[in-house]
């Protein structure tokens, strides 16, 4: 049988052609689950709430504990923390003039950054603005996270920001079913000043959406 000696000569073209096409072809992009973005969506109708948790603070050669009670709505932030780590009272107030912090003496602080200020008064590293997405069961917005779901869709594991954070378990608050459960866990080093461990219990939610109020 005669070949034609031009097919033989296109043949490893066309295999060299084929297999450059394979290796440049450009990536798939995975796109996250629908069932997270829906998740998501909806979590982010809430605009008005309160939680009350128990909150515990461990660093290098130091611990304590307080009840936290949290207030959020557009524009304003509230805090209390009651217990040992605010010296017993910290009221933290915040809105889109700056931030406010009166201690249990009566003597009162302001700065422009949320968790800075609480360094300053009580030397622990909370990082209010990520807490409020995470304890929802969300990433802060605008800033890049990795994180792990889990077979329902539900956050489990972020890093953000500098901080590792883990959700352990949900519990049907109302309507939505949100973390009971959040750790925190900053990346520095455990004997480093910036170290800090923080777990909450979230005791009781109270939510208002956009469509109730």
């Amino acid at each position: 049988m005669k070949f034609d000696s031009k097919l033989i000569r296109f043949y490893p073209l066309l295999i060299a052609g084929l297999l450059l096409a394979a290796c440049t072809s450009k990536p798939v992009k995975l796109e996250a689950p629908a069932s997270w973005l829906s998740r998501q969506a909806a979590v982010a109708e809430i605009d008005h709430w309160q939680l009350n948790a128990r909150i515990g603070l461990r660093s290098e050669g130091r611990s304590g504990s307080a009840t936290l009670i949290w207030y959020e709505q557009p524009g304003q932030r509230n805090l209390r923390l009651l217990g040992p780590v605010g010296g017993g009272l910290i009221l933290l107030q915040q809105d889109s003039t700056g931030v406010t912090l009166q201690d249990s003496k009566g003597k009162t602080w302001h700065a422009a950054d949320a968790a800075e200020l609480i360094y300053r008064v009580t030397g622990w590293h909370i990082p209010v603005s990520g807490l409020r997405w995470w304890l929802l069961g969300m990433t802060e917005p605008g800033s890049k996270a990795d994180y792990t779901l889990d077979d329902s869709q539900r956050l489990v594991t972020v890093v953000q920001d500098g901080w590792k954070v883990s959700l352990t378990k949900y519990t049907l608050f109302g309507k939505y079913e949100l973390p009971a459960s959040v750790t925190v866990e900053s990346q520095a080093d455990k004997g480093d000043d910036g170290y800090v461990r923080a777990k909450l219990i979230v005791k009781e939610w109270n939510i208002q959406t956009q469509d109730e109020r």
